[in-house]
């Protein structure tokens, strides 16, 4: 995803934010609106299926927890391993802009 296109998904998230905290859970809320679950996606090459996001396993210290299925067993792995597989393209921009602003802040 290009840098433009990044930037305007989060202004759509987050363009009403005061700090980094608020940043975090506004794309928290946009990313549960616009993600279908469940996701097939990969984490670290294994394929897996993204069934939510761990509000309460989530923060500015750590960024979004996912709850992914892998191999019939729930885990919580950090949103930015998460990849999803072929024709999710709106799910991969936004998890792309979500890594984007991992990387700014």
């Amino acid at each position: 995803m290009d840098e433009t296109k990044a930037e305007a998904l989060l202004k759509e998230a987050i363009s009403h934010c005061y700090d980094k905290e608020e940043e975090l859970w506004a794309l928290f809320s946009a990313l549960v609106g616009r993600l279908p679950y469940p996701l097939q996606v990969t984490v670290e090459g294994e394929e897996a299926s993204l069934v939510g996001l761990d509000e309460a396993a989530s923060g500015l210290d750590v960024g979004i927890m996912a709850r992914v299925d892998m191999g019939g067993a729930t885990r919580l792995v950090p949103l930015e391993r998460v990849q999803p597989t072929a024709n999710s393209s709106e799910s991969a921009e936004w998890l792309d802009a979500y890594r984007y602003w991992l990387s700014k802040r």
